[in-house]
């Protein structure tokens, strides 16, 4: 399910930078999780923007970069958080996903 925010970002996408890392541990981490990055019209807007969701569609967390995938990481859904730490993005962004995950089915 695409959440239709900006264009697909896939694992072979990369901005040289380092939230390259941000995503590969979100993919490693979170099954089915969707990036999108944020279409502009004009070269000088800004698109260091991303969307993440999870397949389920449930939530909507906007990642914003600096320059090239460069920190600082600006996480927001919601709340506000700001780091410069691959590893502290990606476990942010996992917690708030899991938050927004609906609760496994008994069977």
């Amino acid at each position: 399910m695409l959440m239709n925010r900006g264009r697909p970002w896939g694992a072979s996408d990369r901005t040289g930078g380092p939230v390259d890392d941000v995503f590969d541990q979100l993919r490693e981490r979170v099954p089915g999780v969707i990036v999108e990055r944020l279409g502009v019209m004009h070269r000088a807007d800004d698109d260091n923007v991303y969307f993440i969701g999870s397949e389920h569609g449930l939530d909507l967390i906007q990642l914003d970069t600096a320059d090239g995938g460069q920190p600082p990481f600006l996480i927001e859904n919601g709340g506000r958080y700001q780091t410069a730490e691959t590893s502290e993005a990606a476990t942010i962004i996992v917690s708030w996903l899991e938050q927004s995950c609906p609760p496994a089915s008994a069977t």
